[in-house]
């Protein structure tokens, strides 16, 4: 009978070791899930603050205003020293993206310069409303990354494909710009080299297995990074001295969409 006892005593607590073992895991995920949010939405918001110049150029502000921003800097501060299980993994992949599109800002500073403007500026109108039509589709496949309702899925993408559609209408009345200093078109392909690093390391934390606390949370962002690595990073038909805004544009919705779905798959609190 004691000995009965004893095991009994011992399944209980070797049952609250590893109930207190998950709850830990599953608020360090939600820390990482959140550190991404911040972060994406930072991005967004910054672009969303300071769109593009003209039909032919990026906004510089956008880059100026987050590498001065102190939540931008801090979001990046942070250990994985304590972290375990699938919090370890995200917090693995978070260092590589923070590390690659801080780099990306940072090391791509404004350019100076001047553009004639071939024709009518036709083109640049035409790619520019391509670029915002194409929102709907990378956040479509973004929203699906997370599961849900396909048709509310759509409803929503529809909503970010209008919203860009308001933001292109704004640009297009200001027309393209000759001269000043805006975003460095070099921005493009840094953030390509970041999300594409990024992605690698997801897939090599996490090998398809989706199965954890961190899963969902870690579907979204593979989308992410893989809808970041879809977008062409030049203006094939007119090159330009800057970065292309419809670039701009594709990007900050990537970002706010990413950082919506990933509340959505966020873990609730532990019991």
């Amino acid at each position: 009978m004691r000995a009965a006892s004893i095991l009994f005593l011992l399944a209980i607590f070797y049952a609250g070791a590893a109930s207190a073992r998950t709850d830990a895991e599953i608020k360090a995920v939600k820390g990482m899930n959140l550190r991404f949010q911040v972060l994406l939405y930072q991005i967004y918001e910054y672009s969303n603050w300071n769109p593009p110049a003209g039909t032919n150029a990026a906004s510089g502000l956008w880059r100026d205003g987050l590498l001065k921003d102190e939540r931008f800097i801090n979001v990046g501060k942070f250990s994985t020293e304590g972290l375990a299980g699938d919090a370890a993994r995200l917090g693995a992949v978070f260092k590589v993206y923070y590390d690659g599109i801080s780099g990306t800002f940072n090391s791509n500073e404004n350019v100076d310069s001047t553009w004639v403007i071939p024709g009518d500026g036709s083109l640049l109108r035409s790619s520019l409303g391509r670029s915002g039509e194409q929102v709907y589709g990378l956040s479509f496949e973004i929203y699906q990354s997370a599961g849900g309702d396909e048709a509310q899925n759509k409803k929503f993408a529809t909503e970010a494909r209008n919203s860009a559609r308001a933001l292109i209408k704004t640009i297009d009345y200001k027309g393209p710009v000759k001269s000043g200093v805006h975003a460095n078109p070099g921005i493009a392909v840094s953030a390509y080299n970041a999300a594409r690093d990024a992605l690698a390391e997801l897939d090599r934390q996490f090998a398809g297995d989706y199965s954890g606390p961190g899963g969902p949370g870690a579907k979204v962002m593979r989308q992410v990074f893989t809808e970041m690595t879809s977008m062409p990073t030049a203006l094939a038909e007119l090159p330009i001295p800057w970065l292309w805004p419809g670039w701009q544009i594709q990007y900050q919705y990537i970002c706010l969409t990413g950082s919506i779905v990933l509340e959505k798959v966020s873990p609730p609190d532990p019991q």
